[in-house]
């Protein structure tokens, strides 16, 4: 295994000056061997949400939609997931960002956290087990059939954990986000990182980790482990903070959104926009080298269970495989975005 000292990423490009997103600190050795299940999965997923009315039927919204290449994604992050399973990851990973254009993107939705916090409440109640209404959206429709499907696959220790994750997401990182956009505020660094771990969903994408391939549920012991909680910690905070330097442009600069880590580093810092994208990668490389750190800790412990190493084989796939992905769908791309390598 490589030491932290010895990790690196994309080789930076010459007589580009200012921050770049290769330099991001990721090892090379860590593999990446997508599933090749990925345009298979973006078929299947663009029907559903068509099916259900999700994503309406309007051209433009269906090329952005394609342009996103959800399907990549989840080939990075479950390289070994059985297809089954993967389209239900496919399909969550849709939800989630459908859902999050809806609330950081749409003033009509975002800034109105009374009708937001009823519109996540509907949500869960399906989630949980309830039905849809005669009035249910079409989200609320496709939550349900999500549930059914991956309740046919799961345990029911993993259905609660799955739930109690996306249930923080929605209420304790959604809708204090809302807040902010809605009251124009910048909240603190430090709960900002908080807001952003439970906001981004990736709490639920790494549930998804022991799904996507059978036989790889955790149990509770093994998941409460102080190391492999820290590393769920860390791995979170790495994708989600990367994730704003990718959308800072389209969050910040096109819908005016405040809650963005590097917007958050430079006004509670007094940075202008490089300097808090350099402050910015600092940190997220030094979560990176923690995260390392602890797999360091992890194997020396001796820990054998070969469900333990699967599941830190899927946080290591979820943050360079994220990386990857961002940089080549069409959702982050712009010419006149910060970051030389999404100019396009």
């Amino acid at each position: 295994m490589k030491s932290s000292a010895d990790v690196s990423f994309l080789p930076e490009p010459p007589l580009v000056r200012g921050p770049r997103l290769s330099m991001l600190r990721l090892p090379t050795s860590w593999s990446m061997e997508p599933s090749l299940y990925a345009r298979a999965m973006d078929r299947h997923t663009r029907g559903q949400v068509l099916a259900f009315n999700v994503l309406p039927d309007d051209p433009a919204r269906v090329r952005r939609f394609d342009a996103g290449q959800f399907g990549l994604l989840t080939a990075h992050v479950y390289p070994k997931g059985r297809w089954e399973r993967l389209a239900v990851c496919n399909d969550w990973h849709a939800w989630l960002f459908l859902f999050d254009d809806e609330a950081d993107e749409q003033a009509d939705v975002g800034q109105r956290p009374e009708y937001l916090a009823h519109y996540v409440e509907a949500c869960l109640r399906v989630l949980r087990g309830g039905r849809p209404g005669a009035r249910a959206t079409p989200l609320e429709r496709f939550t349900y059939q999500l549930r059914q499907r991956m309740s046919s696959l799961a345990s029911e220790m993993w259905m609660e954990r799955f739930i109690h994750d996306v249930e923080d997401y929605l209420l304790r990182g959604t809708l204090p986000a809302a807040r902010h956009w809605t009251d124009g505020t910048v909240p603190a660094l430090e709960p900002y990182i908080e807001q952003r771990a439970l906001d981004s969903g990736v709490y639920t994408a790494l549930d998804l980790v022991e799904f996507a391939e059978p036989g790889q549920e955790l149990p509770e012991e093994l998941f409460r482990l102080p190391l492999v909680q820290r590393m769920r910690q860390l791995c979170t905070r790495v994708v989600a903070l990367t994730n704003d330097l990718f959308s800072f442009e389209k969050e910040v600069l096109w819908h005016r959104n405040p809650n963005n880590f590097i917007h958050v580093l430079g006004v509670n810092q007094g940075l202008g926009l490089e300097e808090a994208i350099f402050a910015g990668i600092e940190l997220i490389n030094s979560d990176t080298d923690a995260f390392i750190a602890c797999e360091e800790a992890l194997l020396a412990s001796r820990l054998s269970d070969p469900r333990v190493l699967a599941y830190v084989e899927g946080m290591k796939a979820w943050i360079r495989g994220n990386v990857h992905w961002s940089l080549v769908t069409g959702r982050y791309s712009s010419p006149t975005s910060p970051f030389p390598e999404l100019r396009r």
